[in-house]
């Protein structure tokens, strides 16, 4: 083959090259373009790298602890399609990544109840970037007695979630012992009862962590409970009432499955009274790996597997998701 025409059969491949190269970018453009119409600029970092997650099944309930590092954040699949999330972790770059990444491959683009349980940033710093990118129907809000904590990062980080809730003008109530959410369809009969605080009215006399908002989840006989960052002086006065009668009625603490641990592990609470008295077979853990608090502690650890509770960690085994079925059975997945 003489030069002239090796010379024309390589200018033809650049120029082939050329072309599929600008088909190439203009459908990658296009793809932009579409996906602009629906996603905010900004929140395109949450649509990608997603993790696996498969679809949730007909008639299941899943609770997802989603590990964003030292922080709380747990979703809640309700079986009748609306969604309950549960804290937001602390705000940080990889703390929200991980979660609205996460929310994202569930393809959730409604949060019909969101609690922030208390005012504290590691709870409730993320929840103003979950506003910012998703729908939110119904927000239920924590006491808070902040004042004279202008300067502290958990005043910034509430205050930031509250602006968020105006600018967005979604529903707000405060979390109360009167509240319970149940299905209209009774084909999913779940109960979201919240068991504390007793009023909305903050008690200066108590730390934040102990206004933390308590949960408790029953779906066909399979229970669970989150307790925010709560102390052993709550667990008491829980386990009180209700021997007193005075808990909430038709609803039995006393077979509780599943514990979210309170306070990342922290050793001020998860005492083995309360733990017994729940009946708990399962818990779970939220926190960072190499956190500066030395959570869990030793003390909490003990007590699960003197309790002989099934144990598990989002710092060891990443995010943890619990499947609640209709025959009363669940099953637990981690995402490490």
């Amino acid at each position: 083959m003489g030069f002239a025409a090796e010379k024309e059969k390589t200018e033809k491949r650049v120029r082939k090259y050329k072309l599929v190269a600008l088909i190439v970018g203009v459908c990658m453009l296009a793809a932009i373009a579409v996906l602009g119409l629906f996603v905010q600029p900004f929140g395109w970092k949450y649509y990608v790298m997603l993790p696996s997650v498969a679809k949730r099944g007909a008639g299941e309930l899943r609770i997802h602890y989603v590990s964003v590092g030292q922080g709380d954040a747990t979703l809640v699949e309700l079986p009748d399609g609306k969604v309950m999330l549960i804290d937001g972790g602390d705000g940080t770059e990889d703390a929200n990544l991980a979660l609205l990444r996460y929310i994202n491959a569930l393809q959730i683009e409604t949060i019909d109840y969101l609690v922030a349980t208390h005012a504290d940033a590691d709870h409730c710093g993320g929840l103003a970037e979950v506003l910012a990118c998703k729908q939110v129907k119904r927000a239920f809000l924590p006491s808070v007695a902040l004042d004279g904590k202008e300067d502290t990062a958990d005043y910034k980080a509430y205050k930031a979630f509250y602006a968020a809730l105006q600018r967005e003008g979604c529903p707000k109530e405060f979390s109360r012992r009167e509240i319970t959410l149940t299905s209209a369809n009774a084909r999913f009969p779940y109960t979201l009862a919240f068991l504390y605080p007793h009023t909305a009215e903050p008690d200066t006399d108590r730390s934040s962590n102990d206004d933390s908002c308590v949960i408790w989840l029953d779906y066909h006989g399979t229970s669970a409970l989150f307790t925010g960052d709560i102390s052993a002086n709550v667990e008491t006065a829980i386990i009180q009432e209700y021997q007193n009668g005075l808990g909430k009625k038709d609803i039995d603490i006393t077979d509780t499955e599943i514990l979210k641990v309170s306070h990342h592990g922290s050793e001020n609470a998860t005492g083995e009274t309360f733990v017994k008295y729940l009946g708990v077979e399962t818990a779970v853990i939220s926190c960072g790996k190499h956190n500066a608090y030395n959570h869990p502690s030793l003390t909490v650890l003990q007590t699960l597997l003197t309790c002989n509770v099934q144990t598990y960690r989002t710092d060891i085994h990443g995010t943890v998701m619990l499947t609640l079925k209709q025959d009363g059975t669940y099953s637990t997945k981690t995402f490490a």
